[in-house]
């Protein structure tokens, strides 16, 4: 038993490390749940508009209507 939990532990940290050195935009598109998910999000970072490309704009950011 001690022997599985060690295997799930070293396969989770190695997820994670792997996970970690992905770019935004690749964490971002391995996050899509099926194909037109992953086309729908290829569309929102051409567009500049993927979560993380915003940046804290909103649009009800009332800095933008100044």
């Amino acid at each position: 038993m001690m022997q599985s939990l060690l295997k799930s532990v070293k396969s989770w940290i190695g997820k994670q490390s792997k996970r970690a050195a992905m770019s935004d935009e690749e964490r971002y598109l391995s996050d899509s749940i099926d194909l037109a998910d992953f086309e729908a999000r290829q569309q929102k970072i051409m567009y500049g508009q993927a979560p993380y490309q915003i940046n804290g704009r909103h649009w009800l950011d009332s800095r933008s209507y100044q």
